[in-house]
């Protein structure tokens, strides 16, 4: 595309002159443009929420033992009169 020499251009129009391949690329919608950043959104906060706790296990351990350290009471003090929880798995 031509423009007049002195006419304001867009960065999309420089850019596709830098890269005349890119000029069969058509500008996407604003509407995919929503869609792809809602899913990438749903993505990092479901890895961030779901996958990084389990990928990155001991450090939370170590956290929660770091945490429970500071506190002054005991187990059954902290559950105040509730059985503490227990694994129901664990071989005696």
């Amino acid at each position: 595309m031509r423009v007049p020499e002195g006419a304001p251009v867009s960065g999309w129009l420089k850019f596709q002159q830098k890269f005349p391949a890119l000029r069969q690329i058509s500008k996407p919608s604003l509407g995919t443009v929503a869609v792809i950043a809602c899913i990438t959104t749903t993505v990092f906060a479901v890895y961030a929420v779901g996958v990084g706790p389990k990928i990155h296990n001991d450090y939370y351990k170590e956290s929660q033992k770091e945490k429970r350290a500071l506190l002054r009471t005991t187990r059954e003090e902290t559950a105040q009169g509730l059985r503490p929880w227990s694994d129901p798995f664990e071989r005696k």
